[in-house]
């Protein structure tokens, strides 16, 4: 898995939830079907045990391979939810309608028709499986969402954390802030009663506040402090605080609960702070500054799917545990985010938003298939 740092919903915006866990580890050897010395994950783990697979398969070396049919002949099971993000692109962006113009009328024609994977070549779409990170097409699938924080407008009882707004001096590290450096600017957006939820927002880029009013107001990623990024999960997991196979945010947020006087030393050891702006439109963009839909939209590293491609994602399916049941699901996605630590053969899937959404974003650390579809 590769260590992520900052993920875009707004160029930079949206951090996938492989940032803050463990940092990258592992063997860079080849797997071979029959060989003995896979690549493992960040946790030590075979992959697959979490979706990947490798008999029957052939070594690739290209990063696109055109092939002359998909494998996987089961149902494409979002086909609304696509052509409601397609709809987006359209909508919000005219660069990208215009580029991918012709593929999407073809597209849109087939799923109209009833998105038969062996009936692609039908409509004049030629699919190119990815490499993967193996060689052996085997993608590694993590996952974002957008947290919603309780909030107050004013300090009050337990809100007592603040949200920032950007300030015109941004050079000032995580610690310093919580030491007040950017207090009496009228820079506070809002005031939640977690710190580490603070953090978390920050982590995902944006999210939505809920001020008890049964309205969601969305806070979108406004900027950065120019700091690097530490991944406080590594730092955990070094630290011995946590078992590096049982990272995960909810590992994250357990530890918080137990050691409530520690949190903040914690965080201050990741001197990056993400600051926010009230968006009025209440829409959850990506880099593109298209409206994403879950579970039809990711983030990919651009220099190796670029933004408005479509994809057909062979998405691992997973329990409530994090457990691959052994089975996945086709989904057609666009690519319309990116991320610092998102490179190579490796997507964020936008899950959507809310706890469920964070829960099984933060569990994502899967592998599957994926066709550019073209």
């Amino acid at each position: 898995m590769k260590c992520r740092q900052n993920l875009g919903i707004k160029v930079f915006g949206v951090l996938a939830i492989a940032s803050i866990l463990v940092a990258c580890g592992g063997s860079s050897n080849k797997s071979t079907p029959k060989g003995s010395a896979p690549v493992l994950t960040p946790t030590g783990d075979d992959p697959q045990k979490f979706g990947a697979k490798y008999r029957d398969r052939s070594y690739q070396q290209r990063i696109l391979s055109p092939v002359s049919r998909v494998e996987n002949q089961s149902a494409v099971i979002n086909q609304g939810d696509f052509l409601t993000q397609l709809s987006n692109v359209k909508a919000y962006s005219g660069r990208l309608a215009d580029r991918f113009y012709g593929n999407y009328q073809k597209i849109t024609n087939w799923v109209l028709a009833g998105a038969d994977v062996s009936e692609l070549s039908d409509y004049g779409i030629f699919p190119q499986i990815m490499k993967g990170f193996d060689g052996y097409q085997n993608v590694l699938m993590t996952g974002y969402y957008s947290p919603v924080i309780h909030a107050r407008r004013t300090p009050q009882g337990k809100f007592q954390h603040p949200i920032y707004a950007m300030p015109a001096n941004k050079r000032f590290t995580r610690a310093q802030i919580y030491a007040g450096a950017l207090e009496g600017k009228g820079l506070e957006l809002a005031y939640s009663d977690s710190m580490l939820d603070n953090f978390l927002l920050g982590v995902q880029g944006s999210g939505y506040v809920d001020f008890g009013n049964g309205n969601l107001n969305y806070f979108a990623y406004a900027g950065q402090n120019g700091f690097k990024y530490q991944a406080v999960g590594r730092l955990l997991v070094e630290d011995g605080e946590i078992p590096k196979e049982k990272m995960s945010i909810q590992a994250i947020r357990d530890w918080g609960k137990a050691n409530p006087s520690r949190v903040q030393g914690l965080l201050e050891r990741n001197p990056s702070y993400v600051f926010f702006k009230n968006d009025p439109s209440g829409k959850v963009k990506g880099s593109a500054g298209v409206p994403l839909v879950p579970m039809a939209a990711v983030a990919s590293d651009r220099n190796v799917i670029p933004s408005g491609s479509v994809l057909l994602v062979e998405v691992p399916d997973i329990d409530n545990d994090g457990n691959w049941k052994g089975t996945h699901k086709l989904h057609l996605m666009v690519a319309l985010d990116v991320g610092g630590a998102v490179n190579g053969h490796h997507f964020d899937l936008y899950r959507g938003i809310g706890d469920q959404a964070g829960h099984i974003a933060g569990l994502s650390k899967h592998y599957g298939r994926v066709w550019v579809l073209q």
